[in-house]
């Protein structure tokens, strides 16, 4: 079965969400933070280099159309369950708390929570200005 490819998307989402309130900047660029947050979306901690979010889905929620991003990114289920395919729903894993998986860069992927879930990406520096 061939899947529509959704794009090759920028990794916008640790740089465009505004920094978590959780998050607290410490002398020589630490950064500190909980994952607890009230909303669908937040962005942990960030520097040219790397970003990390965070974000619930609810069940059958996820990135759910097959698409990829310019960079590496990791994948960790901090609560709940997803499974994971590449192209042509080839199954990549299914995972659970405290599972995870990395993505590399320009690979296609497409991913669907199985139950309510919590899940943490780590990605790479901020893309190019819009």
């Amino acid at each position: 079965m061939t899947e529509k490819f959704y794009g090759h998307f920028p990794d916008r989402v640790a740089w465009d969400l505004p920094i978590s309130d959780t998050t607290a900047e410490l002398e020589g660029g630490f950064q500190a933070f909980t994952g607890d947050i009230t909303g669908k979306s937040a962005a942990l901690a960030r520097s040219g280099e790397l970003g990390l979010s965070i974000t619930r889905y609810r069940a059958e929620g996820g990135e759910n159309g097959l698409h990829s991003h310019p960079g590496d990114s990791i994948w960790y289920v901090v609560e709940g369950a997803a499974t994971f395919w590449a192209a042509d729903s080839v199954l990549l894993a299914e995972l659970g708390a405290h599972d995870g998986i990395m993505v590399p860069g320009g690979a296609p992927y497409r991913f669907q929570c199985t139950a309510d879930s919590v899940l943490l990406r780590f990605a790479p520096g901020p893309p190019p200005p819009r």
